[in-house]
């Protein structure tokens, strides 16, 4: 018995120390996790893409198209046959390759 009792100080030592090794582990794979997540969101948007104006048509017929790296909730003003018409940018991917902007302020 009084063996038993000698090993415990031992014991909970060598539990204490497997804690703290698994909780800075766990912290340091959330930090990096953070890290790459805000990463990913920076180099997201910086991404280059080409949104197709709904609702509008170049002088070939098709619809206009506009370039920009803002995110998508965007509100862009664009010329559309002389008059300035605001275009909210949108996630939707269309068929083309493009993304939707979408009228924001059309009746």
């Amino acid at each position: 018995m009084l063996l038993l009792l000698d090993a415990v100080p031992d014991l909970l030592s060598a539990i204490g120390a497997a804690a703290v090794i698994a909780l800075a582990s766990a912290a340091w794979r959330r930090l990096s996790s953070r890290r790459a997540a805000a990463s990913a969101a920076l180099d997201e948007s910086r991404t280059l893409r080409r949104y197709t104006l709904l609702r509008t048509s170049g002088p070939d017929g098709a619809p206009e198209q506009y370039e920009t790296t803002r995110p998508a909730g965007t509100v862009i003003v664009h010329r559309v046959d002389g008059l300035s018409q605001r275009f909210e940018l949108t996630d939707v991917p269309l068929g083309d390759g493009t993304f939707a902007a979408e009228p924001f302020d059309h009746l």
